[in-house]
Formats: C-alpha cells, sequence, structure tokens
C-alpha cells in the first residue's frame, strides 16, 4: 500500500507535490509552535530552547553516519559559530515570544522573517533592489505594523521578542550565503546545530530545572517535529516552482489559530487578521516577482 501510494504521489505534477509537502511542513512548523506554546507554562523558554538544540543535534547524526566526518571540513568555523550564536538568540526570542502572545499572532509577525532576509540581502550582500522588491518590503512591515499597532495598545514585549527574531534569523541568513559558496548546504545545517548546542546549555544553566518525563517525551516530540518540517520544507523547493509553492506557507496560521483555538482557547483579533492578509500579500508580491525575474 505505502509503494502504491508513493508511486501515485511521484505521478502528480511537481507543482502539487511541491504543495503537498508545504502544507504538511507547516502543519509540523505550527504543531513546534503550539508544543512550546504549551511547555512554556511550566518550563522556562531558554530550557525550551535546549531541548530543540539538543534533538536538533540528535536528528542530523543519521545523515552524517550516511555521509561520513569528511562533511565536517570546512574553511567556515569563525563564520559557523557566529551564525550559531544569531540562531540561538533568534531562538530564545521565538520561544520567549510565544510564551507570551498568542500563537496566531507569532505566527503572523513569523511571515515577515523573509523580507528581512531580502531587505538585509540587499544592504549587505548588494543584492538587486528592483521596485517590486521595494514594494513587497514595504507591504509587509506595514502589515507587521498593523499587527503590533505601536501607540495604540501597550507596550508588548512578547511582540519586540518575535520581531527581534526575525532580524537574528536575516542576519543568520546573510552568513549562511556566504558559507554554501564553498560548502555544502546539509554541512552548513549540522555545523548550526553543532554550535547552537552550547550556547543553549549556557543559557538553560541560568534556569535549570529537572523536567518531568512528559516534559522530555514533549522536547523530543518538539526535535522531531522540527527536524522532519525543514525536511519536507526543503522537498517543497525541490521539487516545485518557488511562485507556486511558497504561498502554501501561509498555511501555517490557519493551523496555528485552529491549534490556539482547540489547546488554548485563543483566538486572533481583526487586526492580526488584517496585518496577516497584507503580509501575505507581499510575499505573493515578492515570490511572484523573482520568479518572473529569474525566468528573464
Amino acid at each position: 500500500m505505502i509503494r502504491d501510494f508513493r508511486h501515485g504521489f511521484s505521478r502528480l505534477p511537481p507543482s502539487w507535490q511541491g504543495a503537498i509537502w508545504m502544507t504538511m511542513s507547516a502543519l509540523l512548523f505550527a504543531g513546534q509552535t503550539a508544543i512550546v506554546r504549551y511547555l512554556s507554562k511550566e518550563m522556562h523558554f531558554l530550557e525550551i530552547s535546549l531541548f530543540r538544540a539538543l534533538f536538533g543535534v540528535i536528528a542530523m547524526l543519521p545523515w552524517l553516519m550516511r555521509a561520513g566526518i569528511g562533511v565536517m571540513r570546512t574553511r567556515n568555523t569563525g563564520l559557523y559559530a557566529g551564525r550559531g550564536l544569531l540562531s540561538t538568540i533568534a531562538m530564545y526570542g521565538w520561544f520567549g515570544g510565544l510564551a507570551l502572545i498568542p500563537i496566531a499572532d507569532a505566527t503572523a509577525i513569523s511571515f515577515t522573517f523573509p523580507l528581512f532576509i531580502a531587505l538585509f540581502g540587499v544592504i549587505f550582500l548588494r543584492e538587486s533592489a528592483h521596485s517590486m522588491r521595494w514594494t513587497a518590503l514595504f507591504m509587509g512591515f506595514a502589515g507587521t505594523l498593523v499587527i503590533v499597532r505601536p501607540g495604540f495598545q501597550a507596550f508588548d514585549i512578547g511582540m519586540i521578542m518575535v520581531i527581534g527574531a526575525g532580524l537574528c534569523i536575516a542576519s543568520s541568513a546573510m552568513m549562511l550565503k556566504v558559507a554554501i559558496r564553498t560548502d555544502h548546504p546539509d554541512t552548513a545545517v549540522l555545523y548550526q546545530s553543532v554550535f547552537m548546542l552550547p550556547f543553549a546549555v549556557v543559557g538553560a544553566a541560568f534556569v535549570w530545572e529537572w523536567p518531568t518525563w512528559e516534559q522530555w517525551l514533549w522536547g523530543l516530540a518538539l526535535g522531531a517535529a522540527s527536524a522532519t518540517a525543514q525536511r519536507f520544507y526543503t522537498r517543497a523547493f525541490a521539487v516545485g516552482e518557488t511562485g507556486a509553492v511558497a504561498p502554501f506557507d501561509f498555511a501555517r496560521l490557519p493551523f496555528a489559530v485552529a491549534l490556539g483555538f482547540l489547546v488554548f482557547a485563543e483566538l486572533p483579533d481583526l487586526w492580526t487578521v488584517a496585518g496577516a492578509a497584507i503580509i501575505f500579500g507581499s510575499s505573493i508580491v515578492a515570490e511572484r516577482s523573482e520568479a518572473r525575474r529569474s525566468k528573464g
């Protein structure tokens, strides 16, 4: 039966396959967000971050065993160390923000992360800054302002932490783009996990309390969901065109809303929905523009 399913799936058009992979990735990313939100009720987000870093390394071990220790050779050790630090800070911001704000709000804001990456690419890597890219950036940041509403609601440290996580992720992405000029992408992923772990250990040491067996199991589920979501996400772009696949990443928001309501009795307000729609529109503009330029 599994063989028949795989055969049938492989016969689907590439864009359909990519859409399915991306939708499954979105579901797992939403599940990861819900696990963090659940664990944060009784655990400090620094401890939860250690779970993610630890099981992230474990998830990479099967690949390392197949590829061999030779894949660890690199001339970018210092770059990876800096990326590991930035990625750990980003994880602190993301997990810490999830402990303070509804998962729908955090998920909506997270759609600006690719826009931060595009902006940093223009600033630091001197990538092209055509008019449609700037239009998409301004639209995305406008959507963020709709959600955050500065000056119209009380200062929310949780939202600031999530936005800060996005800035760190964008900085980390710039280091990644430089590193993979000479290294295999999987080598970069492995080094990220390896360098995040000691930083996460130091952070967790300040607040450490031994987790219960249930919390360890949820931590394992967190690592498995994160690693699997990343693999599905990569496969989506490997089989389908970016412009056709990327919009399905927005499925993270309805999945997050559903989990937030069913598990935590949370519902987003109209400002979050409106801001998310603007950010989604900016993402579509950016993806279609880049797709047309790459074909041209």
